[in-house]
């Protein structure tokens, strides 16, 4: 298993994906080996305990975020156990913090459509799939979205910040604007009733 190695506490697993932030903080973490490895590790994790990980011959200390996480298990086919450590605002429909929200993915061509779904989810403001791929180039040029760091494995995270008088008023002025990616759903006759808060607008 060419699988970097992590430490805790004495012992010892493999590691299979790692993302974290800036700082060093864990976005997403699993862990594969011996069943009492991996949870005294992920255990360690969660009191904010010392972890290593050797990383192409360099040291790296990552340590647990802040915000709340959810911890899953499940025995592998080879026999050895896994455990994952997620932080919950990548689960659908969570509710905290409100207007922050991770998306995870392993495919890159997946990442637009999953933004859009969990944006979605957080604000009551009417939204339209046509609009997913313009509100991604938004969120990307007004800093509303942080690409974060994949030391292992090849799941990709993007942690976003984002509210709703924000959402509301860039929407608003786009279709003010007769901004083309966006004003595509009311040319087509939309009846579904997701853009008829901005109906009336210059």
């Amino acid at each position: 298993m060419n699988l970097p190695v992590i430490y805790s506490s004495g012992i010892s697993a493999y590691c299979s994906d790692l993302i974290i932030n800036e700082e060093g903080k864990i976005y997403f973490l699993s862990v594969a080996g011996y069943q009492t490895a991996v949870k005294g590790i992920i255990a360690n994790v969660l009191e904010n305990g010392s972890v290593t990980i050797m990383i192409d011959d360099e040291y790296v200390y990552p340590s647990r975020s802040a915000l709340n996480c959810t911890v899953h298990y499940q025995r592998l086919p080879s026999g050895l156990y896994q455990g994952l450590v997620l932080l919950n605002i990548a689960l659908p429909g969570n509710k905290e913090p409100k207007g922050t929200f991770l998306v995870l993915s392993e495919d890159s061509s997946l990442v637009k459509d999953l933004f859009f779904k969990h944006l979605e989810n957080k604000t009551e403001v009417p939204l339209h799939p046509v609009w997913s791929h313009w509100l991604w180039k938004t969120s990307s040029e007004k800093d509303w979205l942080t690409s974060l760091n994949t030391l292992i494995g090849n799941y990709q995270g993007y942690l976003v910040e984002i509210y709703e008088d924000e959402i509301k008023e860039v929407i608003t002025r786009a279709i003010a604007d007769k901004n083309q990616e966006v004003i595509e759903c009311f040319k087509k006759g939309e009846t579904d009733g997701r853009c008829t808060l901005f109906e009336g607008l210059p």
